[in-house]
């Protein structure tokens, strides 16, 4: 069936297979219903697509300690010590020297994101790392470290989470991961067991 776009003299027709919509001059009651339709669909889709990016970035910051412990192991191996430059945080100055140190270029977060300017911020929740090694005696002089991260789908409060440092006090910061070595020389792996968000 075939419908007039314009005006009968000029012979234009829309074809109702090709152009639908045009269609709602006979059924005017159907636009308000397409169009609440199409925005309930747009509403699920983004907050889908909001909750799978955020899994991906919490995906990719696994991948980035274990690949910033895996340059802190290689300094070991070379210096028979771990970094101690204090505080290092990836959204300050600090982690340009921890890199200049270690000699390789680390990952930062995928937000990079703090609220303050402390390299220590990912201790109060920020999407930023920082990494603290001291060589101070009950900082275990260089021997440990750790470093304090966040996720977003999963709080840092599982059991194994939290390094203890020579002074016998377990570092852990609420629901911040910390991970690194112990005064020990264990090494506290990422503890995903923890409450959700």
């Amino acid at each position: 069936m075939n419908y007039f776009l314009f005006s009968r003299s000029k012979l234009k027709y829309v074809d109702e297979r090709i152009f639908p919509l045009y269609k709602e001059r006979i059924y005017p009651h159907r636009t308000p219903c397409v169009v609440a339709i199409i925005g309930v669909l747009a509403t699920v889709v983004l907050a889908s697509l909001s909750s799978a990016r955020a899994k991906a970035r919490d995906a990719r910051r696994v991948s980035d300690i274990k690949t910033i412990q895996t340059a802190l192991e290689m300094y070991h191996l070379d210096n028979d010590s771990y970094p101690v430059v204090g505080w290092a945080g990836s959204h300050t100055n600090s982690w340009e020297n921890l890199e200049t140190v270690i000699g390789v270029t680390l990952p930062v977060d995928p937000l990079n994101i703090s609220t303050g300017s402390k390299s220590s911020d990912a201790n109060i929740g920020d999407f930023v790392y920082s990494y603290f090694a001291s060589s101070q005696l009950f900082y275990c002089s260089g021997q440990a470290y750790m470093i304090a991260f966040n996720l977003e789908g999963k709080n840092g409060d599982g059991a194994n989470d939290g390094v203890t440092l020579c002074d016998n006090t377990i570092r852990t910061y609420g629901n911040v991961f910390v991970v690194g070595v112990n005064s020990n020389n264990s090494t506290t792996s990422i503890d995903l067991s923890g409450t959700s968000k």
